[in-house]
């Protein structure tokens, strides 16, 4: 049972920090847009934060696609605070990473939830 439970939480750990070192490695570089398009961009995505971990193999995939599209989203780290793994749990309604929050202009929030529809949703932003 133990090694079961080792195997399981070490496997993860290895694993994710390896994917994170091969993403670090293989990043593109940005694009690159106007000062001009860049703030356009830049006041879309104001509103939004995406809650993650950096082990995560799908959130990843999200925040690659974020910098290759130098789209600056904060980001929030749920295993390392507390209190963005709350507000995760209590208002979007479940621990699942990645989660794009999404601020209305009426200050209602939205989660999103799943990598490729996170991705849709930014693509379509830019």
């Amino acid at each position: 049972m133990i090694r079961k439970i080792l195997r399981r939480v070490l496997g993860r750990a290895l694993f994710g920090n390896m994917l994170r070192i091969v993403n670090y490695s293989t990043l593109p570089k940005p694009i690159i847009r106007s000062s001009e398009a860049q703030q356009k961009i830049n006041k879309q995505t104001d509103n939004l934060a995406l809650y993650q971990f950096e082990t995560c193999p799908f959130c990843i995939k999200v925040t690659r696609f974020m910098h290759q599209n130098a789209l600056n989203i904060e980001l929030r780290n749920t295993r390392n605070d507390h209190n963005h793994k709350t507000d995760l749990v209590t208002f979007g309604g479940k621990y699942q990473v990645p989660c794009l929050r999404i601020t209305q202009e009426n200050n209602e929030d939205n989660w999103l939830y799943e990598s490729d529809d996170i991705i849709l949703y930014l693509k379509n932003l830019t």
